[in-house]
């Protein structure tokens, strides 16, 4: 399986890092497959990145960053975990430009009360969905294909077999445009979750996730803690979201400014070697 060859990384930012989600956008164009895990630990945020040795060079292309490759399998184990679907149908968009992303300023304030422990893990998979989104504005506008229709009106001589369309709706025919908005963009399969220590600070985190998506499963205070970190492996058996690249832009988009966050730096060295680190180590 693919993701036995995905390595773990961690990209850090230079204080003058900026317009990260025009770099993320920008990186969305280039990689096919890779998870992203924004930690808070230790009154800083780190930025963990899991992906193969080609993605990973495109990772490693950002500017004013670093991307270092761990020599460990981090645990990222939680108390809490809630994982996240679509509100609506995949075919429409919950962003339609990219945002800055609040993940980071969440964290921050979060922080203000003690040492919180926190993440927001995401794994993406391009896939393209054109074809299902295009049957979906089928559906809606009661029609068949334009291609369809033109090769009907080869063997027919009725003009009316071409002539009339169906009259949509204002909040139809908006919806079908956005739908088609959509279609035309790249488009990943997509699982989202959030993990800590306490309810109450999933609450919060989950503010800093666009309205578009909800929680439909949630994981914790049982006997066994959550590892996010195996969420790759673990993708086949939960919900996707199926997102355009700006709209996952808008998820896991990089800092407006570095400067203004606690971020593990990338003049710091802060690593260690070893075969596993536990949550606690990071």
């Amino acid at each position: 399986m693919k993701w036995m060859g995905m390595g773990w990384y961690e990209l850090r930012l230079h204080p003058n890092f900026k317009d990260g989600e025009e770099e993320m956008l920008n990186l969305l164009y280039r990689v096919d497959e890779f998870a992203v895990f924004i930690l808070r630990k230790g009154h800083a945020t780190r930025i963990l990145v899991r992906a193969d040795d080609i993605n990973a060079i495109h990772f490693a292309g950002i500017g004013n960053a670093r991307l270092e490759r761990l020599e460990w399998y981090p645990s990222l184990r939680y108390r809490f975990a809630r994982y996240y679907r679509l509100r609506m149908h995949h075919a429409l968009p919950i962003v339609q430009e990219v945002r800055s992303s609040t993940i980071y300023s969440v964290m921050e304030e979060l922080d203000g009360s003690g040492d919180v422990e926190c993440i927001m893990a995401c794994y993406a998979k391009y896939r393209d969905e054109a074809y299902s989104i295009s049957r979906w504005i089928m559906q809606r506008e009661g029609g068949e294909h334009t291609l369809v229709k033109a090769l009907k009106s080869l063997f027919t001589h009725s003009a009316s077999s071409s002539g009339k369309s169906r009259r949509l709706s204002p909040l139809t025919e908006s919806l079908v445009e956005k739908a088609r908005w959509k279609m035309r963009l790249k488009h990943f399969h997509t699982v989202i979750a959030l993990g800590a220590d306490d309810a109450r600070v999933l609450d919060m985190l989950e503010g800093a996730l666009p309205y578009g998506l909800v929680a439909y499963k949630s994981v914790g205070d049982g006997d066994h803690e959550s590892d996010l970190a195996s969420m790759v492996e673990c993708s086949s058996m939960l919900k996707r979201c199926i997102l355009s690249d700006v709209e996952l832009a808008s998820i896991v988009a990089l800092p407006k400014d570095a400067s203004t966050l606690r971020l593990v730096a990338a003049d710091t060295r802060t690593f260690t070697t070893g075969v596993v680190v536990d949550a606690d180590t990071l």
